[in-house]
């Protein structure tokens, strides 16, 4: 009797722990929600779900590097209507101004005094359907924030302008470079949906905008003048007109359309 003592002991064991074990896999079927609800007052999480923000959690503000273009490619590929319906935040950059008749003073326009191609729309007196002359305020088109301010100007000499003509003449198009230079003073804008707009031939800038602050549309943010045009050179009063461009990803507004569809659009978001 005394050799199966040892036996029985062996055998208690045994069973002893697959009593635990059991036990174990028992307790773990039980649907245990406290953690979750402690983490997570009044929600219903259950086990194995991925968890939620809490009851009134706010997203984040996307940060910069997070914002989404307003339409992804070449935006003139569009429907007219679809396109006026994008950029329908949009207003005139000149109060009480139409958009110019002349085909030649809107985007797409032959420039072949420099083997280029007009980028933009021209707000000239007499085109316009309202005066505009050195110091006619120019103002935001939409809410945006500054992305380049030409505070400090200086003009082109008569030489700069010939030289610049001359390497325009040899080139396939008006260097890029160049292209700036005869846009004059200027300030662009960076609005919703990374659409940009150009705002040239200024004569002067709001001293009070820097780069990197925020404008509402309608705010005064320049005049008209006549900067990097020829007459500029020479301090003649003439010339004087708004270039306005609206760009997104890297195409301008009207590249690759007809004239009338230009000015139909244009018409349509500014007018």
């Amino acid at each position: 009797m005394a050799k199966q003592k040892p036996a029985l002991l062996y055998t208690t064991a045994v069973a002893t722990l697959l009593t635990l074990l059991l036990a174990g896999a028992f307790f773990n079927l039980i649907p245990w929600t406290s953690s979750a609800t402690e983490a997570y007052p009044g929600t219903q999480q259950q086990p194995g779900e991925v968890p939620v923000d809490p009851p009134g959690a706010v997203e984040p503000e996307p940060g910069p590097q997070q914002k989404q273009p307003l339409f992804e490619g070449n935006i003139n590929r569009l429907p007219l209507e679809m396109i006026i319906d994008l950029l329908s935040f949009m207003e005139s950059p000149i109060a009480g101004a139409r958009i110019n008749m002349t085909d030649g003073q809107l985007p797409g326009a032959p420039r072949a005094y420099r083997n280029g191609t007009h980028e933009g729309t021209d707000y000239y007196n007499g085109f316009s359907g309202t005066p505009i002359a050195r110091g006619t305020p120019i103002l935001a088109a939409a809410d945006g924030i500054v992305v380049r301010i030409d505070h400090t100007y200086i003009e082109m000499t008569r030489a700069e302008r010939d030289e610049y003509h001359r390497i325009s003449a040899a080139s396939l198009t008006t260097p890029e470079d160049i292209l700036d230079k005869y846009r004059g003073r200027q300030i662009w804008l960076e609005h919703s949906g990374k659409v940009i707009t150009r705002y040239a031939h200024l004569d002067t800038v709001k001293d009070d905008l820097a780069v990197g602050d925020s404008v509402t549309a309608g705010q005064q943010i320049a005049t008209v003048g006549n900067s990097g045009t020829g007459p500029a050179i020479t301090g003649a009063n003439t010339e004087m007109h708004l270039h306005f461009e609206i760009w997104l990803n890297g195409y301008y507004l009207g590249q690759g359309l007809s004239a009338a569809d230009t000015r139909t659009i244009l018409r349509g978001i500014l007018e």
